[in-house]
């Protein structure tokens, strides 16, 4: 019932319109059926009134009904963008996580249980950080860009944009430093520094992401601190990568899971519309 309000909501004016065509196309249609088959609606025209209305309400709640999925090319690419709702850790092909440029792995504190990165070493990882920490030790060797004593966490600094792998059942998992945090372990970032993360994160998919589909979330929402709200993360996270694929290629599919807590927030239709 949410969903249908929040359809009603966006598109109030084609809600009333399916309506009242809806209404109209039933009884030019139906009404010159009834009198070749002499059938005899007189005495019954209120009903089949009410029945008309309750059709075209239904057709018309279809209509409006919100979009959880859409998909379009981006103009002159080869690369096909799809955003859906949905769990990121059920997709089907690589995926994408944010973090920290300290690359933290402790739960609890700094990195939170109810984070992607969180998740992703609590329940993929099966809480083994010792994974994670390999990766990060291994593959960033020397490209840290400063040491700094904190309360919590690690305490080597890399730059943002700075991208891992890890190899997890038949997927890769792409890890990218997207926030600086404080000292008490907050994390923040801007509009400027995403779009700095996103151009590291691109550069690494492009290498190892073997032109298999991409999947990631909303960059920048929740616990990154942005201050954006969804709608103009999503438009930001497309800009990227429209600059990105602009340059060189990257994969063939490139697909945003949304989470359900920004339904009402964002208008898949619009954006499909913005960018076709």
């Amino acid at each position: 019932m949410k969903k249908l309000l929040i359809g009603i909501r966006r598109h109030l004016k084609r809600f009333f319109l399916a309506i009242f065509f809806g209404f109209t196309t039933l009884w030019a249609i139906l009404e010159p059926i009834f009198s070749l088959l002499d059938i005899q609606t007189k005495n019954y025209s209120c009903c089949y009134l009410i029945g008309y209305f309750i059709i075209s309400l239904i057709i018309a709640l279809v209509i409006v009904y919100p979009k959880k999925k859409v998909k379009f090319g981006l103009t002159n690419t080869n690369t096909k963008v799809e955003i859906v709702f949905g769990d990121l850790f059920k997709t089907t092909g690589h995926k994408v996580i944010s973090g920290s440029e300290f690359f933290d792995s402790k739960i609890g504190k700094p990195v939170s249980p109810k984070s992607l990165q969180g998740v992703f070493i609590n329940s993929i990882l099966g809480g083994h950080a010792n994974i994670f920490d390999t990766a990060v030790n291994t593959q960033l060797a020397g490209q840290e860009i400063a040491t700094v004593q904190r309360i919590d966490g690690k305490t080597l600094k890399y730059e943002i944009g700075t991208t891992i792998t890890i190899e997890h059942n038949q997927s890769t998992y792409f890890i990218f430093a997207l926030t600086n945090t404080d000292n008490d372990c907050n994390a923040n970032s801007t509009p400027s520094l995403m779009l700095k993360a996103l151009e590291g994160l691109w550069n690494k998919v492009r290498i190892e992401g073997n032109g298999i589909d991409i999947n990631l979330p909303l960059i920048g929402n929740g616990l990154s601190r942005i201050g954006l709200p969804p709608s103009q993360l999503l438009q930001l996270t497309l800009i990227s990568l429209l600059k990105a694929v602009k340059e060189r290629d990257l994969s063939s599919t490139i697909r945003i899971v949304l989470t359900e807590d920004v339904f009402d927030k964002i208008d898949l239709e619009i954006i499909k519309n913005n960018w076709e």
